[in-house]
């Protein structure tokens, strides 16, 4: 009995340790989500120049989200650890890294669409999107830091990000894409409107992931309880 609680006391602290690590990543997709919030808002206010200079940045440091995952996968290959609890853990780095995917997706689009055709209104509704998928970053990545120190605060503040999912749904559904359907019917401009549509989409898949990240987020923490 000594020997196996031993074994689970050390995968336990082999699990914090790598919990720890993952916080790096976290942090660094939290910067990927934040340049890409800074290219909308530039994109809003007709600043193109300034988008495409703000993409090659949110590039730039998806590489290096990119790279950290990468190392951390490896770590996680090596030594004593729980394979279920491994495999929650994969299952976090790989989901909060789409995070990072999306919000370069999101940002990169932008390059394709010319700000000053778009209505005002369609462009209002892309800003405040993009506000909430900021929101949403940040929430998840305050449920990670909260993880280890506070399993129940973490549990709370994933329920937040669930919340925030659906505000976000909603407002797609009853603000964003009616305002598109009408630029669109009215512009008749069908590659823009593709684009556009896409742009709104990938603004959604990230926020699919903060939920996603937020839902193993509660899982790991509920073992902890």
């Amino acid at each position: 009995m000594k020997s196996g609680s031993s074994i689970i006391w050390l995968g336990r602290q082999r699990e914090r340790q790598i919990l720890e690590a993952c916080s790096q990543h976290m942090d660094k997709v939290l910067e990927v989500v934040k340049e890409a919030y800074k290219a909308f808002i530039a994109f809003t206010e007709g600043k193109t120049g300034e988008v495409n200079q703000i993409f090659k940045k949110v590039f730039d440091l998806e590489r290096e989200a990119d790279s950290i995952k990468d190392k951390l996968i490896d770590e996680l290959s090596k030594g004593l650890f729980h394979p279920i609890n491994r495999e929650e853990v994969i299952r976090l780095l790989l989901t909060v890294d789409d995070i990072a995917d999306f919000a370069k997706t999101s940002a990169r689009r932008l390059l394709f669409v010319e700000p000053k055709n778009l209505d005002p209104r369609l462009l209002e509704n892309l800003r405040l999107m993009a506000e909430l998928f900021l929101k949403a970053a940040e929430t998840t990545h305050e449920a990670f830091r909260t993880l280890l120190r506070d399993p129940r605060e973490a549990i709370e503040a994933s329920k937040q990000v669930e919340r925030l999912e659906e505000r976000v749904d909603d407002f797609r559904f009853e603000s964003v894409i009616p305002e598109l359907l009408r630029w669109c019917e009215a512009s008749n401009q069908a590659g823009q409107c593709l684009i556009v549509y896409s742009i709104i989409e990938s603004m959604e898949n990230l926020v699919d992931r903060c939920e996603i990240s937020a839902d193993v987020i509660r899982h790991i923490a509920i073992s902890y309880l």
